[in-house]
């Protein structure tokens, strides 16, 4: 052979080089393929059809964990027969826990809330069981599958084996709701109100919407004075203003949330003013006026305590908060109510109200005064420029509705200097707690909302009248 065929030996040696080199390059790229379809593609799967992904890969935690789910939710789900059942609460726990207060013997621990899913058969939590060990198995840091194994444990065997198996769903993920929330209500019930407080702020920063769920818990601590409570509420969480709202719905005593306000005024996280106008609205809404003025005392600023009296702030000098026991300003279409300067005093404030043209659904002007049984006298000044049939007019009238006391004349037609006004009245020694002082419109239908101009109001104060016999307003 012709020696020009002969391929020398370094090439040969290079030639089978390449050759290895690809078929580990083969090799290597089936081992990525693989780790894909085993990783990513399963982890796909496993919210899908976790059957198909135990096939590629037989110990994947998640499709354990979410087949278990899916028994779970196919064991409880309700019959077809049951039209009353909501299939959407099949698997849901119920996190209201049960407040009643247990007579316990000395050292008796309170009842531990159970999860334990309802209708949930025992061939079923055997396989759920199994599952949620083999994921566990395969990842111990999955939450989901302690928390899972947790709700299917039999608390009445070993109380201590939720509790144990919960602790661990928790200390894998604060995102675990049911487990934080079953150490919570446990934490409750054992009157480790350290550790029920810390579970709820975790719960709640995860998952605003268990707030309802946790009211219950927070009410009925905040009843007991523990300072931990107003400590945890200093630090002005996020789920704090929506606590404060609904609080009043979960107390017996109405006193509760003032004592968490006053708590907070002096922190550097203060209470904000829609933290007091719920308190305020809700004590007002349930009649308890004496202590809702005594709540808006506290926290009126020392500079307007002056203004503090039978009626607050007559002179209209500071702008309204809008709370019950100031100025409320309606807002509405075809009006506008307002503080504005007089133009014709320096620096002086006058309550403005412009009306109109057309048709006028007057919503008001009103401030909720507390007056003891007597005679008195509603003075104020008014300058107008008012079109309308029935004009406007100040009323004074018991809050609980019972009985209007007094009101003015009507406010109509044109007065281009200011004018003094009147309104005697009396508050009678019984069902007449707290009243209203409302400037309302004097329409009774609605021929007669056809408003068009201009009032002005300023200088109103409440001075005691004339010991005079109270008699009952003319129908208008």
């Amino acid at each position: 052979m012709n020696s020009q065929w002969n391929i020398p030996a370094v090439a040969k040696k290079g030639l089978r080089a390449s050759r290895y080199r690809l078929v580990l390059f083969l090799l290597f790229g089936a081992v990525l393929v693989w780790g894909v379809l085993t990783r990513t593609l399963v982890a796909y799967l496993a919210e899908t059809k976790p059957e198909l992904a135990l096939r590629l890969r037989p110990n994947s935690s998640a499709a354990l964990v979410q087949l278990a789910e899916q028994e779970l939710h196919l064991a409880t789900a309700p019959k077809p027969t049951d039209l009353s059942a909501d299939p959407r609460q099949s698997s849901v726990p119920n996190l209201e826990p049960t407040l009643e207060k247990q007579e316990k013997s000395p050292g008796q621990r309170s009842k531990i809330p159970s999860f334990y899913p309802i209708g949930l058969g025992n061939k079923s939590a055997t396989r759920i069981k199994a599952w949620t060990k083999l994921a566990i198995r395969d990842d111990p840091l999955n939450a989901r599958a302690f928390g899972m194994l947790a709700r299917v444990s039999d608390i009445g065997t070993d109380k201590d084996q939720t509790r144990r198996l919960m602790q661990a769903a928790v200390r894998r993920s604060l995102h675990e709701t049911l487990a934080v929330s079953w150490m919570m209500l446990m934490s409750y019930q054992n009157e480790d109100y350290h550790a029920a407080l810390s579970y709820a702020d975790v719960l709640l920063r995860t998952n605003p919407g268990f707030l309802s769920a946790a009211m219950p818990i927070l009410g009925s601590i905040a009843e007991t004075k523990n300072p931990e409570l107003k400590k945890l509420l200093a630090t002005n969480p996020p789920w704090r203003p929506e606590f404060l709202k609904l609080l009043p719905a979960y107390i017996t005593d109405a006193r509760t949330p003032l004592e968490i306000l006053l708590s907070l005024k002096n922190s550097g996280t203060s209470p904000t003013t829609a933290d007091l106008e719920s308190y305020l609205d809700f004590l007002v809404r349930h009649g308890f006026y004496d202590l809702a003025y005594y709540t808006w005392l506290q926290f009126l600023p020392a500079a307007q305590l002056s203004r503090a009296g039978r009626l607050f702030n007559g002179s209209f000098e500071g702008e309204p908060s809008g709370q019950p026991f100031d100025w409320v300003l309606s807002k509405g279409a075809g009006y506008t109510t307002k503080i504005a300067a007089r133009g014709d005093a320096n620096d002086a404030r006058a309550l403005f109200i412009q009306l109109g043209p057309g048709r006028v659904d007057f919503g008001g002007v009103q401030q909720l005064i507390i007056l003891p049984p007597g005679n008195y006298r509603l003075e104020g000044q008014y300058k107008s420029d008012l079109v309308s049939d029935r004009g406007l007019y100040w009323q004074i009238g018991c809050a609980n509705g019972n009985k209007a006391l007094g009101e003015s004349e009507p406010f109509n037609g044109t007065s281009h200097d200011w004018k003094h006004f009147a309104v005697s009245f009396a508050v009678p020694d019984t069902e007449c707690p707290a009243q209203y002082v409302m400037l309302v419109s004097g329409a009774r239908s609605a021929s007669e909302q056809f408003l068009s101009g201009t009032v002005w109001y300023d200088d109103l104060r409440i001075d005691e009248g004339a010991r005079e016999a109270a008699h009952d307003l003319p129908a208008r």
